[in-house]
């Protein structure tokens, strides 16, 4: 399925009926270029599910985790992994215990480690002015 975001409230209007189909142990491949819209999406995602605080980039600290009522989130962003045996320094066992969702940025850095998606998400800038998102349930 391909949806045009090239407006934010696209995007917002689809995080919020993708946020409605999420469950514990889902695990969500977000796939594009740098400033395409993944973390934009993720902080849209949150604010519909009712997150109040600050939704930030784990592009430096690779993960951060967001506990709702009703789910537990982290995002990850893989970026400035070298080498996917990094991962194991991280817990993943934790973070993939079925338990919460997991949103992963660059997810080919972890090829190997992470489990496969169960959901793909991917962002295109399709031209200077228009942006579509592709999603693929796997």
């Amino acid at each position: 399925m391909i949806i045009d975001i090239t407006q934010l409230q696209q995007l917002d209007k689809f995080s919020l009926s993708f946020a409605q189909s999420l469950r514990p142990g889902d695990v969500i491949y977000l796939k594009g270029d740098l400033g395409a819209g993944k973390t934009k999406f993720t902080q849209l995602l949150l604010n519909n599910l009712l997150y109040k605080g600050k939704v930030k980039s784990p592009t430096y600290a690779i993960y951060e985790q967001y506990n709702l009522d009703k789910l537990n989130i982290i995002h990850m962003d893989l970026y400035r992994i070298g080498d996917p045996q990094e991962l194991y320094y991280l817990a993943i066992d934790e973070i993939f215990d079925g338990n919460n969702v997991v949103l992963i940025e660059w997810p080919e850095k972890g090829t190997g480690v992470i489990p496969s998606a169960s959901k793909t998400l991917g962002f295109e800038l399709t031209n200077a002015d228009n942006r579509e998102l592709i999603l693929d349930t796997t």
